[in-house]
């Protein structure tokens, strides 16, 4: 039957009545039930057995350890008989030194033969690491916030001017301009650039630079910035806040991280955080070369051997302030700060751990493994970091707390690479060696900042800017394990080489009879007919453009006068870390031809403070670039063909510098 609403309702209110007196009456025919339960049996008294025990053991006294003497047993003598037939195998002796030897180590005894053979070994092979790294980014943003009526254009190229910054650099930094490896005698040449290097610099600095050369035994120790010094300083004492660890036991976030300040209610407080910079770069490579080594090294033709260090840092930051500005207080005193930090260091290894070598007397044979050609051992690591982060911003206050990060990019380029080889007692060359270990860095920034006003802009708020606070950091290590001393090439060394040149050869007798080889069983010996390269190789390039151009306008109602303002366009941090480990032992070179060893150390820095980015003050600048919009500017359509103006895309200028520049 169907029923209206209120008819169901109270249909509905007296079946719910019912069920719950029924459950009452069931509750009390279940009480009535549960009284007339039978009660259990009692237990009664518990019955008392009495029980009297005797034993013969009697406890003694408390022992900690428990002695066991096993019986004892008896051994008998047997003995076991077998027999295994065996053949004579014939076994090839090779005729001259080899054919007479007897018992020294590293040779083996060969069932059914009368003679020792010596055994085989394959050689160490050739090598080669090329490693390309780059980060880029383009981020210029463009942001337009509150009631202002306004939009602004870019002041300046600023890619214009990073790429002079650029090609400053490259007249200071004589050895990041080879672009890779081709060929294996592109690495032998490289090392006799660098080794010229430092004739292609200028001869003095140019203005508003530095320039620090150092040869030889000069560039020993820890410089800094082209100065000596006992300590180097830590990357972490000198990072702008906002990247520093946190401290043991302390919060992970500072004031820094965060512009806003704490304990305001950003609802009723208009409050206006801009964090448009604050980035950070960095460059990484770990490079160990333990491939091949000995005590004893004879090449025919020339020995070269290079360690050097070129770094650079190169900055423009000259801000563009507004007057009205100039009672903001500010959020960081520090400048930018750049440094240029060096360790060469030789550390002695002598060969067979400090001890003399196994045995006495000379050794009686030589073990040959032969390279027929060249032997390159060639690391090419080449770190690149470009961002640009050219932001463009028009600003009113609005209601409540904003917090806007235009900023605050991160690129990071790691490289760790680790060779582990053979070492031997005598290493030959039928040709030349070239040995060098070489690092490359340089940091370009330009942080040209304009911060100005439009029109009357004020604030009674608490207000605070910073426009520097940048860190530029190369710090490189070049790391040897092992000495080295020359000398002209024996006669015996020079006939060994000869020999080998045209194939398997007997060691001559007045080789193996050679001071440098006392005590040594036997001789351990690596031949190669051509060319041995050795070439360790680290360039590092970080690239920032971070011209950020920002114009502060009064809200069109005259609201929000008593803003808080907080505005960052700086704390950038630039980062190389290179370390270069190049193993070996205390050796001595012997060449029949013409040696040259040396150390090179290049610091350069320079500040530019005339990029071309701005010809005029902030006031004047701010006043060209900023437009107030009207009804015919925000229009789509100019209706003869012409397309309006679009105050809201600025003209940053082209974002193909790192194809151009750096290709």
């Amino acid at each position: 039957m169907h029923m209206d609403s209120t008819t169901e309702i109270i249909a509905h209110f007296i079946g719910v009545f019912s069920q719950t007196v029924e459950d009452v009456r069931l509750r009390l025919d279940y009480a009535k039930f549960t009284a007339q339960r039978e009660a259990p049996p009692e237990a009664g008294e518990l019955p008392d057995i009495k029980l009297a025990m005797t034993s013969p053991y009697t406890l003694g006294q408390f022992a900690p350890k428990v002695t066991y003497s096993p019986p004892s047993f008896d051994i008998v003598p047997a003995s076991v008989t077998t027999s295994v037939p065996t053949h004579q195998i014939p076994v090839y002796i090779p005729p001259g030194n080899m054919a007479g030897v007897a018992g020294p180590a590293r040779q083996h005894d060969v069932p059914g033969a009368g003679e020792r053979v010596i055994p085989e070994y394959e050689p160490i092979g050739s090598l080669a690491v090329y490693l390309r790294q780059e980060a880029q980014l383009v981020d210029n943003d463009y942001l337009s916030i509150g009631n202002h009526g306004l939009a602004m254009q870019s002041a300046g190229d600023p890619v214009a001017a990073l790429a002079k910054l650029m090609e400053d650099a490259a007249q200071l930094q004589p050895v990041a301009d080879m672009d890779g490896l081709h060929s294996q005698a592109g690495a032998g040449d490289f090392i006799h650039q660098v080794a010229a290097a430092a004739d292609a610099l200028p001869d003095i600095a140019p203005e508003g630079g530095s320039l620090f050369v150092a040869q030889g035994a000069a560039t020993a120790g820890i410089h800094v910035n082209g100065a000596g010094l006992d300590e180097a300083p830590v990357l972490e004492d000198l990072l702008p806040v906002k990247f520093r660890p946190p401290a043991e036991g302390s919060s992970a976030q500072t004031q820094d991280d965060a512009p806003l300040p704490t304990g305001v209610d950003h609802s009723l407080t208009p409050v206006i955080g801009l964090e448009a910079g604050g980035n950070l770069l960095v460059n990484e490579a770990v490079l160990v070369n333990n491939w091949h080594g000995a005590p004893v090294v004879a090449a025919v033709g020339d020995y070269m051997h290079v360690n050097a260090i070129s770094q650079t840092n190169v900055w423009s930051d000259c801000d563009a302030v507004s007057d009205a500005l100039g009672g903001w207080q500010r959020l960081t005193d520090t400048p930018t700060q750049a440094f240029n930090v060096a360790t060469i260091e030789t550390i002695a290894n002598p060969a067979y751990g400090g001890q003399a070598a196994e045995g006495s007397g000379f050794p009686a044979y030589w073990q040959v493994a032969r390279i027929d050609g060249d032997l390159v051992i060639a690391n090419w690591i080449r770190q690149i970091s470009f961002v640009q982060d050219n932001d463009v911003t028009v600003m009113a206050a609005c209601g409540g707390g904003t917090t806007i990060t235009l900023g605050d990019n991160t690129a990071v380029n790691i490289a760790s690479v680790a060779e582990l080889g053979n070492y031997y007692d005598f290493i030959i060359v039928g040709g030349s060696v070239y040995h060098g270990n070489i690092i490359s860095q340089t940091n370009i920034l330009l942080d040209d900042d304009l911060v100005g006003t439009v029109g009357d802009f004020q604030t009674a708020g608490e207000a605070s800017l910073s426009t520097g606070g940048n860190l530029l950091w190369n710090q490189a290590s070049i790391t040897q394990f092992g000495t080295m001393s020359f000398g002209g090439l024996p006669p015996s060394f020079r006939e060994a080489a000869d020999k080998l040149a045209s194939g398997p050869a007997d060691a001559p007798a007045d080789l193996l009879r050679h001071e440098a080889f006392s005590g040594v069983g036997g001789l351990k010996v690596l031949y190669v007919s051509g060319n041995v390269v050795d070439l360790n190789y680290i360039s590092q390039t970080n690239i920032l453009g971070d011209a950020d151009q920002v114009a502060l306008a009064m809200d069109q109602a005259g609201a929000y006068a008593d803003a808080d303002w907080t505005i960052s366009t700086g704390t950038n941090a630039l980062v190389n870390h290179a370390h270069i480990v190049d193993g070996g032992v205390d050796s001595t070179v012997y060449a029949g031809g013409n040696v040259y060893s040396d150390e090179l150390l290049i610091q350069a820095e320079l500040i530019s403070h005339d990029s071309g980015l701005y010809t005029q003050d902030a006031n004047a600048l701010v006043s060209e670039a900023v437009v107030f919009l009207s009804d015919d500017l925000l229009a789509p359509d100019t209706g003869d063909g012409a397309t309006a103006h679009d105050g809201g895309v600025p003209d940053v200028g082209s974002a193909d510098l790192m194809q151009t520049m750096l290709s």
